[in-house]
C-alpha cells in the first residue's frame, strides 16, 4: 500500500484503570474456557489487576494515535503509556 501513501500502525496501550479500555476489551478476550490457555490468561488478567506500577492514561493513547496519523517516520508499533513502553522493551519490540 506504500505506493498509494497508505500507512498502518499499531497503537499498543497498557493498563488504563482510569478509562474503560479494559472493560471494553474483556468481552473480546478468548481462551478463558480453554484448559490449555486459561491458566496463562487468568494469570495475565490477575497481574494486570494487581499491578501497582505505571499506567496508561487516555491522553497517552490520544498522543500515540496522533503520532501514528501525523508522523511519517512513526514506527509500526507505538506504545501508549509508560507501562506499555516497559512491556514492549521487555518483549524486545521497543
Amino acid at each position: 500500500m506504500q505506493p498509494f501513501g497508505v500507512r498502518a500502525h499499531l497503537v499498543l496501550p497498557g493498563r488504563a484503570p482510569q478509562t474503560r479500555f479494559g472493560d471494553n476489551a474483556m468481552p473480546h478476550l478468548r481462551g478463558m474456557d480453554d484448559p490449555d490457555y486459561s491458566p496463562q490468561l487468568q494469570g495475565f488478567v490477575q497481574s494486570v489487576l494487581e499491578d501497582q506500577g505505571p499506567v496508561t492514561h487516555a491522553t497517552d493513547v490520544a498522543q500515540a494515535v496522533w503520532r501514528a496519523a501525523t508522523d511519517p517516520a512513526a514506527p509500526l508499533r507505538i506504545a501508549a503509556g509508560a507501562d506499555a513502553e516497559l512491556w514492549m522493551a521487555e518483549a524486545g519490540v521497543a
